[in-house]
């Protein structure tokens, strides 16, 4: 092998940046001025107010993003979950992206969102129809918990690892927290990842604030 072949073995090629969405400028035709109104609400020197568009919802949505934790995270990027709703086809899903210490906005996608509204009970697993129920340990709440997964976001996922964000409580009334599923059409658990903050918005029976951070 000649010194030319031994350089282009150790060659590495150069990683491509991380992609990042942009946010839309608050001068903006296109944002409402009640969406402007919350932008200022929630803008202190606790939050950092980030307008991005849901593809789902097919709106521009407010992404209150907690300063704090991103700025003191060790980590390049923090693995956010932000949990909302289109009222008006009632449709809870989540918005899942990292984010860097400059609060880009890196790799957003749309996933679904099963919120447990009851300590999980594991004598009730399997009595519900068109419900499977997955097992898997949560690292934050150190338990095994089942998770209720309804069959149709299985059955009609095109991905072979459908990823389903759980929001839950542990036992022991910890705050609610979530973990990422990554399930294959078998139900069988692929992958589980842990979001370093979760953001729910308005639901009623946890929260007594607008916004709930973890």
């Amino acid at each position: 092998m000649d010194k030319e072949d031994e350089e282009e073995d150790y060659y590495a090629p150069i990683v491509p940046p991380p992609r990042i969405t942009r946010t839309i400028p608050l001068d903006s035709e296109e944002l409402s001025q009640d969406l402007l109104k919350k932008l200022e609400k929630i803008d202190t020197e606790n939050v950092k107010p980030i307008i991005i568009k849901c593809e789902r919802c097919n709106k521009y949505v407010l992404l209150p993003i907690p300063i704090q934790p991103v700025l003191d995270s060790e980590k390049r990027e923090v693995l956010i979950n932000y949990v909302h709703e289109d009222k008006k086809n009632n449709d809870k899903h989540c918005l899942l992206f990292e984010v860097d210490h400059n609060f880009n906005i890196i790799l957003p996608k749309i996933i679904e969102v099963i919120i447990s509204t009851k300590k999980e009970e594991n004598e009730e697993t399997e009595k519900s129809p068109g419900i499977t129920y997955v097992l898997i340990n949560c690292e934050v709440c150190n338990e095994n918990i089942h998770v209720p997964v309804p069959n149709k976001i299985i059955e009609e996922s095109k991905l072979p690892k459908t990823p389903i964000t759980y929001v839950h409580k542990g036992k022991e009334n910890d705050d609610p927290h979530s973990v990422i599923l990554y399930l294959d059409s078998n139900f069988a658990d692929r992958d589980t990842r842990f979001p370093d903050v979760l953001i729910l918005y308005l639901f009623p029976y946890w929260l007594k604030k607008k916004f709930y951070f973890t």
